[in-house]
């Protein structure tokens, strides 16, 4: 039980040194990506290539995960409150969502296929390579 509640502060502690770092970087580098975004890549690169071994996140992972839903009330909340000044636009951003959900969808299979592609041909070339 104490490794895992120790697991858990480590892998909140990598994952916010990440934050951190990308924070860092996006404002000194002015790199026009969100820092966010900037330390999910960081993270990826570093677990892809096992600088940061998987079993001191996972657990602090799994506890995001599930409290994640949490995040979104005060979302609803403020919805919510401010419902009489956007009820006039309500269908508006109802539809602004829909389409750039169904967008952001469409564009994240498109990549992930093309890197599926390179990938698969990367191996073919090197498997020709190797027998040459």
């Amino acid at each position: 039980m104490l490794t895992k509640i120790f697991k858990i502060i480590i892998g909140f502690i990598i994952i916010l040194i990440i934050q951190i770092i990308s924070n860092y970087i996006v404002k000194f580098t002015h790199i026009p990506m969100s820092s966010a975004i900037l330390g999910l890549i960081i993270f990826t690169i570093l677990l892809k290539y096992k600088i940061i071994n998987k079993k001191y996140v996972e657990d602090c992972i799994s506890l995001i995960l599930n409290y994640m839903p949490l995040l979104f009330i005060p979302l609803f909340v403020g919805i919510i409150s401010y419902y009489s000044i956007i009820k006039d636009d309500l269908l508006k951003l109802i539809l602004i969502i829909i389409i750039s959900t169904i967008t952001v969808l469409i564009l994240t299979a498109l990549t992930v296929e093309t890197i599926i592609k390179y990938v698969r041909l990367s191996k073919r070339k090197n498997k020709y390579e190797v027998k040459k």
